[in-house]
Formats: structure tokens, C-alpha cells, sequence
């Protein structure tokens, strides 16, 4: 008997077929991205997976032609699916089960009243500007900026080929989405910005001598603070500290080691 009896001849997908399971992908691709908005807490792993599982199967069934294929190949297929759903089954209990271990979990590691020195005041009133305060804050650039921003400010850092939107260019004073103003630029390094990233983990000393610096690098002429601007950031501008608690932190390493040993 001829190898063509020995063997199912090769399935030729029909095109309104093709085009069924392509606007399927397409509905489940658009379903994902819309569950994407929506915070569904310890489902949305669950969700997510059921989506990606139905279109990999899709794939794999029609494309791949694995419908058409000896039984065989279907029940390995298949059997892969059990030990998927041996995995959701574990992981999705997990979710349910440990909490928020990010920040609930944390809180117990962090000894009361523990204060890292880096967190404390090195400058009284930050906020106006020193050539002090310009000096460390090119320190800080140079360390937390230049990769993103570049070495003179004008957002042609090594790292900016690969933004859209291009980092900010310090030298010019157009288009700058939250204001000019220091306490627009500090609540910028705060909070973060489009690819930004939030550098509330910097000391405010560090984040106020970055501003000053930032704004050293182009005119800044006109953009001052009310004291009305600074206690809209939080800043009592009567208070050399600004009039804010220290933060409560302890050193990295510390934390790594209560949490392996389960303090």
C-alpha cells in the first residue's frame, strides 16, 4: 500500500474559514485589551489565561491544522491543556489566598520608628534654590537623568532611541506638560510622567536639588512659587523641613533578610 494510503492527505484550510478564525483572534485579542482596563483583582490572571488558551487553541487547531491531524497528535495536544490547568488551579489559589503581600505583608518588617538617614533633611528649605543645592543636584542627574535625559539635559540620552515620547529637554522652556514652576517640577519627579518613571523614593532634599538643577539648564525666568504653590505639594514654606514627617524606611538589605526569615 502506497505511503499516500498510509497517510491523511494535507487539509487545505478554506479562506471564509481562515477569515472565521481570524476575526475570532481578533475579538478575543480586543476582549483582552478591554478586561486590561478594568481591575479584577485575583481574576484577571485567570481571565487572561482563558483568552490566550482559547486563542492558542484556535492557532493550533485551524492554522496549525492539528483538526485535521491524527487523533493521537490531539490527545498530546490535549493532555497539555491538564497540566495548564493544574497550574491556573495552583496559581489562582495562591492569589486568593496570600493577600497583599506588597504592602500589608510589608508593614510588619519595618521596625517603629525606623528612619534611614538618606530620608532625613540635608538642606533647611529645600525648596529655594542654592548653589548648593545645584551642585548636589548634578550629583543626582548624573546618577538618576543622564541615561534618559543626556548629559547636558536635552533628552538625547543613550536611552531616549527607544521613547516615544522623547525625554524632556531641559534647555527649552515650550510644552512642558505640568508647569515650570519648582513645585511643578517636583511634583513631576514625584508622581512620574507619561514613561517616567516616580522618584518618590529619593529624599525630598534629593528630589528639590534635581529641580534646581533642571531648571539651571534653561531659562526659568518669571516661573517662581507662591507659598500657596508650595502647600499645594505638602511644603509649609515657615519650616526650614517644609513641615513634613520623616519616612519610614529601613535599608534594602535588611528588609531582603527579615523577609527570608519570615519576621
Amino acid at each position: 500500500m502506497s505511503d499516500h494510503h498510509n497517510h491523511k492527505s494535507h487539509h487545505i484550510l478554506s479562506n471564509a474559514m481562515a477569515w472565521k478564525i481570524f476575526g475570532c483572534l481578533i475579538a478575543l485579542t480586543l476582549i483582552t485589551v478591554g478586561v486590561a482596563q478594568i481591575d479584577l483583582g485575583p481574576f484577571n490572571f485567570a481571565v487572561a489565561m482563558l483568552v490566550a488558551s482559547i486563542k492558542a487553541s484556535l492557532v493550533c487547531m485551524f492554522f496549525i491544522g492539528l483538526k485535521y491531524d491524527h487523533k493521537e497528535n490531539t490527545v498530546i495536544f490535549s493532555t497539555s491543556f491538564i497540566f495548564m490547568s493544574i497550574f491556573m488551579i495552583l496559581t489562582f489559589g495562591d492569589l486568593l489566598t496570600r493577600g497583599d503581600v506588597y504592602v500589608k505583608d510589608m508593614q510588619h518588617i519595618i521596625p517603629e520608628g525606623a528612619v534611614a538617614a538618606s530620608t532625613k533633611s540635608k538642606f533647611d528649605k529645600a525648596w529655594v534654590a542654592s548653589p548648593e543645592l545645584v551642585a548636589h543636584g548634578k550629583e543626582q542627574f548624573m546618577a538618576q537623568c543622564v541615561a534618559c535625559h543626556g548629559a547636558a539635559g536635552e533628552g538625547n540620552g543613550p536611552a531616549s532611541a527607544g521613547l516615544n515620547p522623547k525625554p524632556r529637554n531641559f534647555t527649552k522652556a515650550e510644552n512642558w506638560k505640568n508647569g515650570r514652576k519648582p513645585s511643578n517640577i517636583f511634583g513631576t519627579l514625584t508622581k512620574g510622567l507619561n514613561q517616567m518613571p516616580a522618584f518618590a523614593t529619593l529624599p525630598p532634599d534629593d528630589r528639590w536639588s534635581l529641580v534646581h538643577y533642571v531648571r539651571s539648564l534653561g531659562p526659568h525666568e518669571g516661573e517662581k512659587d507662591s507659598d500657596e504653590d508650595l502647600k499645594k505639594i505638602g511644603i509649609d514654606p515657615t519650616k526650614a523641613d517644609g513641615g513634613g514627617s520623616a519616612e519610614k524606611s529601613i535599608p534594602i538589605g535588611l528588609a531582603i533578610d527579615q523577609v527570608s526569615e519570615g519576621k
